[in-house]
């Protein structure tokens, strides 16, 4: 991967994000040291739900996650979303300006398939605006990820879920050099890479695209925020494993700092 990405690429992209907010204990850890000498306190704290459009001339039209439907934010009972998450998940907050379905409109094709950085509800919450044909690309056991807040939301991704093809789980074998857990090379053409990013669930994915502009790498919510990212500081609760995510966030930096031209899109904040 790091032999190619500094070289232009077939990729265009683009992101799309829609207003939300979060609590800042979820998103950052406040109880780093960093996070304290700051003074950082709970708040709410303005944030997005993103989806990155990727266009390969071959390959067709895809998604990294799945940004908001407007049907999940106007009727979440509708579409399958349990009482819990409709009164604690934030979703009152939400925004679909634009919908997905209108991102998907605008590229006047069909969407060829979605890659998942995980399954948490704010990275689902698209899919009552996409095919039930289209093809869903996870880490390897996403779907059985663990964190307790999951379970909660576990019944609602059954729903989101239901009707579509199993999910695809993108295979991974061990980084020699140890720089990472893994890499897939997701088109074969060393186009769009995904590389395993284990702490905040279990088969959690970032990617890196090489676009006609330069490299693009989408944490995922390896780092939900920018002060978090500039102080390598991780997320606070919204995690399922605090030591593995905050190698994680370090292995990205590092990668990141090889790479200086290198455009990095957060999790949540520009």
């Amino acid at each position: 991967m790091e032999a190619v990405i500094d070289q232009p690429g077939p990729i265009e992209l683009k992101t799309v994000g829609t207003d939300w907010e979060a609590n800042l204990s979820g998103l950052l850890n406040l109880k780093d040291p960093k996070a304290v000498k700051a003074g950082l306190k709970e708040r709410k704290e303005p944030i997005k739900i993103y989806t990155h459009v990727v266009r390969h001339p071959t390959q067709g039209f895809f998604m990294v996650d799945t940004g908001v439907s407007q049907q999940l934010v106007e009727d979440p009972a509708g579409v399958g979303v349990e009482w819990v998450l409709r009164k604690y998940g934030g979703i009152d907050k939400m925004h679909a300006r634009p919908s997905t379905a209108e991102i998907i409109a605008a590229e006047g094709v069909p969407l060829d398939g979605v890659f998942m950085t995980h399954l948490h509800l704010d990275h689902v919450t698209g899919l009552p605006d996409i095919a039930k044909d289209v093809p869903i690309y996870t880490g390897a056991d996403e779907a059985e990820a663990s964190l307790f807040l999951n379970l909660f939301a576990q019944g609602t991704n059954n729903h989101l879920l239901e009707g579509r093809p199993p999910l695809q789980e993108l295979e991974f074998t061990k980084d020699p050099d140890g720089r990472f857990e893994g890499v897939n090379d997701v088109f074969g053409d060393g186009s769009l890479f995904a590389i395993l990013t284990p702490g905040h669930t279990k088969g959690h994915l970032a990617f890196v695209a090489r676009t006609t502009t330069g490299p693009v790498l989408m944490t995922g919510d390896v780092s939900h925020t920018r002060w978090g990212w500039e102080n390598d500081v991780e997320p606070g609760t919204f995690l399922a494993d605090r030591q593995p995510s905050r190698e994680s966030l370090l292995k990205l930096k590092a990668l990141s700092r090889r790479h200086p031209r290198m455009t990095v899109k957060l999790g949540h904040q520009p």
